[in-house]
């Protein structure tokens, strides 16, 4: 099967590369040697976020990634197919983004705020989320995420 897949991405890879000769002057200034993100998934999203067609190659490893995932026949997760790794909840791309997301969103809460305190500032980002978290749990949390993310 991998040879199979393999002769895809190569057909794949060259019709795209025609279909993209014709907008790549409509794409800069990105420049699609330069990465993005450290895996396709995220490329991917990335690219359709700036309202940009991802480049051939995200593509066919995307495209590479969903066919790896149903030639398993359930063996494999999306995140062990897509990604490389066994789906498990804290460790899931998801999981990761979500998190990571929350936090800076909080960050951007605070700079733009007029707190105090981290403790009033949690408090009012808290209070219009759906969230059963409360205040201590959610900024040990913070904290934890931005010493990571210094790291």
């Amino acid at each position: 099967m991998d040879a199979d897949i393999t002769a895809v991405k190569k057909k794949s890879q060259v019709l795209l590369e025609k279909s993209w000769a014709k907008i790549e002057s409509d794409f800069k200034p990105f420049n699609r040697k330069v990465s993005v993100a450290h895996n396709p998934i995220s490329a991917f999203t990335y690219y359709l976020e700036m309202g940009k067609y991802p480049p051939p190659e995200i593509m066919v490893n995307v495209m590479e990634g969903f066919l790896n995932y149903f030639e398993s026949h359930g063996d494999k997760s999306l995140d062990e197919a897509l990604l490389g790794t066994k789906h498990t909840k804290y460790g899931s791309l998801s999981y990761k983004q979500e998190y990571s997301l929350r936090y800076s969103a909080f960050e951007w809460f605070i700079f733009e705020g007029e707190f105090t305190s981290l403790d009033d500032a949690a408090e009012e980002f808290l209070k219009p989320l759906d969230e059963e978290m409360d205040q201590d749990t959610f900024l040990r949390n913070y904290r934890r995420w931005k010493s990571k993310k210094k790291e």
